[in-house]
């Protein structure tokens, strides 16, 4: 009696011991996760991941929350992801400017590429050049025909001081051989700047799509600075087809963010987070929701080829960013 005893104790610790591996090694994730907006409340990539929250929580099985932790130009969103525990539990919704531009200024900000592991880019804003429809220059040649033959500086809007969109604006004038020009910086890329032209205080500006779809006949874009032509404004050539190409290749002349996670996050959950976040960032309510609502470009980019455009981006900026830098420390 006793051997049976004994047998049927193992048995009933066996079937213990097979029900508590599933507890003590509970499905990812099994608390909410935490995607980390770097920019206010209310502003489009704010609004933008709200909805993609919404949207993939329940494929994700628990609630997906925005929150915003901002200040200095996004690198205190940036920082705080970087600290945070590589649990997968912590996600980044990182940006050109904070993990590439504010690294080439800040060589001790204290964060670079090997601090992250991407799960994929979502959004790729492309930049133009635009004047008003009232400017003598009918095309980006004349443009760069009027702005040469001023006897004093042009005036450009650049949207934020230290912004791809103001490297992107000056790497034109250098190429275009504009020496005669005063960078005008705003705060974002949008309202403001598209108004300057407008109202006569700006000659030029760059912008990103807001502007013509904003005020249509108003205004004249010239030329994007893209690879290709932009599909949702087919008769604007790109600066390239006019011979004012930068030369930084691939996407490294927009303005990008992507979803990040701190590195050394598990690669079971870092996978999960790819597969839910990357199905309905590609979805059609998704996609059709941010053209409608936000006139935002989404496409998906994955993990490895994002990675790869944090590099490409930086070696395409730091000359000019640094030459920027340099300038104005000088005067």
């Amino acid at each position: 009696m006793q051997g049976i005893g004994n047998r049927l104790f193992g048995a009933a610790m066996s079937a213990l011991a097979l029900v508590a591996v599933p507890a003590l090694a509970q499905a990812f994730p099994d608390k909410p996760v935490t995607i980390v907006v770097p920019w206010p409340a209310g502003t489009v990539p704010d609004t933008a991941l709200r909805v993609l929250a919404d949207l993939a929580s329940e494929d994700m099985g628990q609630p997906i929350v925005v929150t915003n932790v901002t200040g200095g130009g996004g690198t205190k969103g940036t920082a705080f992801v970087k600290n945070s525990e590589p649990d997968g539990y912590t996600i980044l919704n990182n940006w050109v400017a904070p993990h590439v531009v504010q690294r080439i200024v800040n060589k001790d900000i204290g964060y670079d590429d090997s601090d992250f592991d991407p799960i994929g880019g979502w959004i790729f804003s492309p930049f133009q050049i635009m004047v008003s429809a009232q400017h003598p220059a009918q095309n980006l040649q004349e443009f760069v025909e009027w702005a040469k033959a001023q006897d004093g500086n042009i005036d450009v809007g650049v949207c934020a001081a230290m912004s791809v969109p103001r490297f992107v604006m000056e790497g034109f004038l250098q190429k275009a051989g504009v020496e005669n020009y005063t960078p005008v910086p705003f705060q974002g890329c949008s309202t403001e700047n598209n108004k300057g032209v407008l109202d006569g205080t700006l000659d030029a500006t760059i912008t990103d799509a807001s502007g013509p779809s904003t005020f249509g006949d108003a205004v004249r874009p010239l030329a994007f600075f893209t690879p290709e032509r932009v599909s949702a404004a087919p008769d604007v050539p790109t600066a390239d087809e006019l011979g004012y190409g930068l030369g930084w290749g691939g996407k490294s002349t927009l303005g990008w963010g992507g979803l990040v996670v701190p590195a050394g996050v598990p690669e079971d959950r870092r996978q999960k987070l790819i597969e839910v976040l990357s199905k309905w960032i590609t979805s059609d309510e998704f996609v059709s929701r941010m053209k409608t609502e936000r006139q935002i470009p989404v496409e998906w980019m994955p993990p490895e080829e994002f990675e790869a455009l944090w590099a490409s981006s930086y070696d395409a900026l730091e000359p000019i960013v640094s030459a920027i830098v340099e300038k104005e420390g000088a005067k």
